[in-house]
């Protein structure tokens, strides 16, 4: 039965568990069905902040939906819908009345006035349901209790009625229906006429309902501490905590995690504690352990709110969600999160996506993050699963990174057979991989290294050398001096021999040669020991002899050093001339032609050096995309020791070969091959300076040293040192040099 409009002014009252007022003119109405004992009427609706902060663009984005419009097709004669969903606390509710008042009230849009519903729909008490829901607003739309209709299909028949009167009236409405948590209890609230919108809040993503998707994130640090100061401001304008910038406050911010509750609960806690200095609230928040007890204020808590969310999983899912705070790393792909779970997860994952536990990011990447608060959650969980359970888990995660970091690194040394490798068909997905997982590899050596010491060690053979020809130096340093001590404490001796030599290479890279110096004498005279035992072991001695051979300050213990590794090494080479992968013959011939130069036997190291670069020709034959770094080391080495016995032309030859290659390694890895690239046009430009062909030798040098002003951390480029020094005695430049000093001399004599 229809109403007139004077008929709902007079007689919109509250019934049942219905909470109804109206705000502006006769149809501005909100309406909240609940369980329980009714409320009374209020004279006015559910109320947003009194400032929205930092929700400026979505804002806009909702309105411009929101904005009436003519139907533009036949598709677009239904009602417009926009659903916003986020994490709960993100500020959904907020945002859609704060959005809802712009509209109707500030911009006049919706004369016939603002439905407000909340269905509850995390409510542990249960969540109210579309039949209510209808009952509910068609008694604000002004239907008698008499006239009510029984079953939700009538009255879902008898609202649409009313409002297509009230759009043939010129008298739009918006709904907007709360904390929904399936597309069930909205569809049946859904106008049908275009003239009307609909805004839907839940912490779900409502993807079977026809709407436009906005997705609420995490406030930015700034919004997020203005929330707070605006809070403590109005409460105390004279607040003596912000009288000045504080670190303290920013940690409090920073531990709330742009999580719009966490932030008014924080703020509840300062202004109802006036004494409570921020410093002793920001390191209560800064533990971990109390965190989330601390984001409580009387009857809320953001526990609570994560929990609402969390005992709507189904149990898989749910189990997923337990795990994943066993992740090392800041997010995890969908693999890692299957190898977790030990089934395929990419469904549970999208399911926990969906209820707002967990984001996408960016949305189909396949790596997916967890607030950091809401990992929190997760970690309190831990006791519903055995501890057995989450040991396989982590064993599992940990496994997969092993195994996949090994066959990535393959690429690295020309390894992968028929170009594939694992789940690698190709050395750029290999690096793609490589460079996405390094946050997590790193932090999952490091995790192994406590009590799982043989995956320690398999992950940092897999991801060291990435890691070191990268540039990644601070990372490979972490992981090699926890699992190297790791490694000598389980007894696994031959373990930490072998990479106590990556570790002395990356304090090297780091510049610390001296530190890095002393592991290399401390893993000689280990393999030293094992080799008595074990013969088979002497390639690795001779590894670590001539990284010695390269490093050691004194010219002549680096000779005897490359000398031993070369004489352990050469009866292991094949009839073809191509050494064994473990079998490193080729670089203790260029430590030894280095230590030979460095002793001025100029002559002398030119054998060793053109040997090395014909090994080093072989191996990159054989296994292309894995030894060019080091044959690019070795020209470059030959090109140094021809330039010092005045073979200028082979020199030039070879430095331009080098220089070649380190340009392809540096558009790979400008990180860990740029330095070498500026040294190798460093040892060019001294090679045409020697040839008198100074502007060649100038261009050397201005590319180099761009090289090195791109770089973070550039490493020495001795080459280019001697490059300067070179260019500085160029015939023309101190003649020229002399006239300027002369001419200022005798223009600051004229002067008065």
């Amino acid at each position: 039965m229809r109403r007139r409009l004077p008929w709902v002014r007079q007689r919109v009252v509250a019934r049942g568990s219905a909470h109804v007022a109206q705000i502006a003119g006769d149809h501005y109405t909100y309406v909240s069905e609940r369980t329980g004992p009714a409320p009374r009427a209020m004279a006015a609706p559910p109320a947003g902040p009194p400032r929205l902060v930092g929700r400026g663009d979505e804002t806009a984005r909702l309105l411009r939906v929101l904005e009436p419009g003519p139907a533009r097709s036949p598709a677009a004669s239904a009602v417009v819908v926009s659903a916003v969903s986020g994490l709960a606390g993100i500020g959904k509710t907020a945002l859609a009345l704060h959005t809802a008042h712009e509209a109707a009230v500030v911009r006049g849009w919706f004369p016939g006035g603002v439905l407000f519903v909340d269905l509850r729909g995390y409510d542990p008490q249960g969540k109210v349901t579309a039949e209510q829901a209808l009952g509910a607003l068609l008694r604000a739309l002004g239907i008698r209790g008499e006239d009510m209709p029984p079953t939700q299909e009538e009255r879902a028949a008898l609202y649409r009625s009313e409002l297509a009167r009230l759009a043939d009236e010129g008298k739009p409405v918006l709904l907007v229906a709360d904390n929904a948590s399936t597309p069930d209890q909205v569809a049946p609230l859904l106008p049908a006429r275009h003239e009307h919108r609909a805004l839907v809040t839940s912490r779900d993503t409502l993807a079977t309902l026809p709407a436009r998707q906005l997705r609420l994130g995490q406030l930015p640090s700034a919004d997020a501490r203005d929330l707070i100061t605006t809070t403590l401001t109005r409460s105390d304008p004279d607040d003596a905590r912000l009288d000045r910038p504080s670190d303290a406050l920013d940690a409090v911010v920073g531990s709330c995690g742009g999580l719009p509750l966490a932030l008014k609960l924080a703020a509840a806690r300062l202004t109802g504690d006036p004494g409570l200095p921020l410093a002793t609230f920001a390191a209560e928040l800064a533990d971990s352990r109390t965190r989330l007890g601390s984001l409580h204020y009387d009857d809320d808590s953001v526990r609570t709110a994560f929990a609402l969310s969390f005992r709507r999983l189904a149990p898989l899912p749910a189990r997923l969600f337990r795990l994943l705070p066993l992740a090392p790393g800041s997010d995890i792909s969908t693999e890692a999160a299957s190898a977790l779970l030990g089934r395929p997860a990419r469904g549970e994952l999208a399911d926990l996506a969906r209820a707002a536990l967990l984001s996408e990011e960016p949305v189909g990447s396949g790596r997916w993050r967890m607030h950091d608060l809401i990992r929190l959650f997760a970690s309190g969980l831990a006791h519903e699963d055995s501890a057995r359970q989450r040991a396989r888990a982590r064993k599992r995660l940990l496994r997969y990174y092993a195994t996949t970091a090994r066959s990535a690194t393959r690429y690295l040394w020309g390894q992968a057979e028929g170009g594939t490798s694992g789940p690698f068909t190709s050395r750029e997905k290999a690096i793609a991989w490589l460079e996405a997982e390094r946050p997590n590899l790193v932090a999952a050596t490091r995790m192994a290294a406590d009590g799982q010491i043989d995956l320690a060690v398999d992950l940092t053979y897999g991801v060291s050398i990435f890691l070191h020809r990268w540039g990644y130096v601070d990372d490979n340093l972490a992981i090699l001096s926890a699992v190297v001590p790791a490694a000598e404490a389980a007894g696994r001796t031959v373990w930490a021999a072998g990479l106590r030599n990556e570790l002395a290479l990356s304090l090297a890279d780091a510049g610390r040669v001296a530190e890095g110096v002393e592991h290399l004498r401390e893993a000689v005279r280990v393999w030293r020991r094992i080799v008595r035992r074990r013969a088979a072991a002497a390639p690795s001695l001779a590894l670590v002899l001539a990284n010695l051979a390269f490093w050691d300050e004194s010219p002549e213990r680096r000779r005897a050093a490359a000398e031993e590794a070369v004489a352990i090494t050469r009866p292991l080479v094949k009839g073809n001339g191509l050494p064994p992968p473990d079998v490193e013959l080729a670089g203790a011939l260029d430590n030894l032609s280095r230590a030979l130069a460095d002793l001025g036997l100029h002559t002398e190291a030119l054998a060793p050096a053109r040997e090395g670069v014909e090994i080093r020709r072989r191996q990159v034959a054989s296994a292309p995309g894995g030894y060019e770094a080091l044959l690019a080391d070795a020209v470059v080495n030959l090109a140094a020791r021809l330039l010092a016995t005045g073979e200028t032309a082979g020199a030039i030859d070879h430095a331009h070969e080098g220089v070649a290659l380190y340009r392809q390694l540096a558009a790979e890895s400008p990180k860990g091959s740029g330095p070498d690239l500026a040294n190798a046009l460093g040892t060019l430009g001294l090679c045409r300076a020697r040839a008198g062909q100074w502007e060649a030798a100038r261009e050397a040098h201005a590319e180099a040293t761009a090289v090195l002003t791109q770089l973070e951390r550039p490493r020495p480029a001795p080459s280019l040192n001697l490059l300067t020094a070179a260019l500085a005695e160029a015939p023309g430049v101190r003649e020229s040099a002399e006239a300027s000093a002369v001419h200022e001399s005798g223009d600051s004599a004229e002067r008065p």
